[in-house]
């Protein structure tokens, strides 16, 4: 498996219409202006906590790269961003 680094902008529980919450977010996102908008499922990362979409931004090699987009990502409104490490 691959890993690297990507800006969670919100993690939704997966249950009921989460997923359709997530993709409406990550839509939001990407009409903001933020780059590689995309949705993840949690349950197929083990570096993330099982049932929710993950709405990130970015896939990057290192995490001085996640930093910078997430400054990006706080100017655009999304302040409850963080840099995650993804790993399969």
């Amino acid at each position: 498996g691959q890993s690297g680094y990507t800006v969670v902008l919100e993690s939704i529980p997966a249950g009921g219409n989460g997923r359709a919450l997530a993709l409406a977010r990550a839509r939001a996102a990407s009409k903001a202006g933020l780059l590689q908008v995309g949705v993840l499922d949690s349950s197929l990362y083990s570096s993330l906590h099982p049932g929710y979409s993950v709405v990130f931004s970015g896939i990057y090699d290192s995490r001085g790269q996640a930093d910078q987009a997430l400054a990006a990502a706080n100017a655009k409104g999304f302040s409850a961003a963080y840099v995650r490490q993804i790993t399969r």
